[in-house]
């Protein structure tokens, strides 16, 4: 409302003095800083549509920039690139940034996507991209790495000249490789970027650590961490720390991951980096320590999503804590509002089966909300295999096969566990049945002795 207030001031002055100056004032305002509100944007281009010079770029630059800083006034800048098109200004090298991280935020992808490719086409035809035009350059590297296509980012920066390609060209070209899952070739322009004598800010960084976590790899999620370390007037940033931790917990450097994670502040500590080490220090056995990083959610003001509870009932399965596993999984819709999805079930039906509760599993099943999947089934087959329910196995593999009857894995675990109690009839006729259907054995493999 202040914003619309000055404006209001501001446009009233223009009115009756029509000194130009008035307008570059409420342009100024409106796209400078944070953003503007939606009302003053709305205001501010209804005094521009009846003030704006028509021929000259800077305004309309002004105006664009105002709406390009959020997704919901994305499609306002590129109506308003079309109509400075329109009016004849002529876009400049500082114009193309602009609508292109417009269509990077676009709420429609496939329009912004689209709309973007066409100011591509028509910066090169106006010849503002490089050599002479890098800002143009470097945003079509960031464009197209926002939308997961690596290759077409790949090719936007190769036409950058070696001597133009600066801090801001190579790190749009590591977030662009990180961000479509391109992690090896996004480490590798980071190598590259630091070959190039050019060296690595935060934003760099984050995308070198995302990548290291992609890969699940101890040794470069621990170069990423070791190099932030001694990068000297670097600050570690919540961004920054955030992508280092949970690079170090899925590649299993869970000591650092937790160290790092301690030695942040609580206000840099997000739902990201807590579930990235509940699930880490859950796939590592640390059940109790997966469960305490979960709980202390609450006292770092998050709320756990449905990854976070994940990560703790697979925590409650693999140490046997069954009681609470069970608790944990109520809570979820009582206290939290999170609808359980096939997942969760599924964890809950192998903490079941591990503590040998297979009836009370199969029971479980049966009350789902949902039609249990194949591995739902598949984790009750186990289940039922390992402590010796073979009449109910028979069963499982009989709903198992009215979804997905071509696994041989099925099979072999349901052949197991007749020979285990000397059904030698059965297991024949459950292998015949296999060639019968056609569902091949999956070879077995083996490790040459030294």
């Amino acid at each position: 409302m202040a914003d619309c207030r000055r404006i209001s001031v501001l446009h009233a002055r223009l009115v009756k003095t029509r000194d130009p100056n008035s307008l570059r004032d409420i342009l100024l305002l409106v796209s400078s800083g944070g953003g503007a509100s939606s009302s003053s944007l709305s205001y501010a281009r209804r005094v521009f549509s009846e003030h704006a010079p028509v021929a000259h770029p800077f305004p309309w630059n002004a105006i664009i920039r105002a709406h390009a800083r959020t997704a919901a006034g994305s499609p306002a800048a590129l109506s308003l690139f079309s109509a400075m098109r329109r009016g004849g200004a002529a876009p400049d090298g500082y114009t193309f940034p602009l609508v292109l991280r417009a269509c990077s935020l676009h709420p429609s992808p496939l329009s912004g996507l689209l709309a973007g490719c066409a100011a591509h086409a028509l910066a090169a035809k106006l010849g503002l991209l490089s050599p002479g035009h890098p800002h143009s350059s470097n945003a079509l590297v960031a464009f197209y790495g926002r939308h997961r296509l690596p290759c077409q980012a790949l090719l936007a920066f190769s036409e950058i000249p070696p001597p133009r390609r600066d801090l801001v060209s190579w790190t749009a070209l590591v977030a662009a490789a990180s961000s479509a899952g391109h992690h090896a070739e996004a480490l590798h322009a980071f190598r590259h970027m630091q070959a190039a004598g050019v060296a690595p800010d935060e934003a760099a960084l984050v995308g070198a650590a995302r990548a290291a976590g992609g890969l699940c790899s101890p040794e470069l999620a621990t170069w990423v961490y070791c190099y932030a370390c001694r990068r000297r007037g670097l600050r570690v940033t919540a961004a920054l720390g955030s992508a280092l931790v949970v690079a170090l917990a899925n590649s299993g450097r869970i000591s650092i991951a937790r160290q790092m994670f301690d030695e942040m502040p609580i206000k840099e500590r997000n739902l990201l980096t807590r579930t990235s080490l509940v699930c880490a220090l859950a796939a590592h056995g640390k059940g109790k320590e997966a469960l305490a990083m979960f709980e202390g959610m609450a006292s770092d003001g998050l709320k756990p999503d449905h990854v976070a509870f994940i990560g703790a009932l697979t925590a409650c399965s693999h140490a046997g804590l069954l009681e609470e596993g069970t608790r944990l999984f109520g809570s979820m819709e009582r206290d939290h509002g999170l609808e359980p999805m096939m997942e969760h079930y599924g964890c809950m039906v192998d903490l079941m089966g591990r503590a040998g509760m297979v009836r009370e599993a199969h029971e479980f099943v049966q009350r789902m909300p949902i039609r249990p999947g194949p591995v739902i089934w598949r984790t009750l087959l186990g289940a039922c295999v390992a402590h010796g329910y073979v009449d109910l196995a028979e069963h499982v593999r009989g709903e198992i096969a009215e979804v997905d009857p071509d696994h041989d894995g099925d099979y072999v675990l349901l052949s197991n566990a007749y020979g285990g109690i000397g059904r030698w009839t059965e297991k024949a006729g459950l292998r015949e049945e296999m060639g019968h259907r056609g569902v091949p054995k999956s070879p077995g493999l083996s490790v040459p002795s030294q």
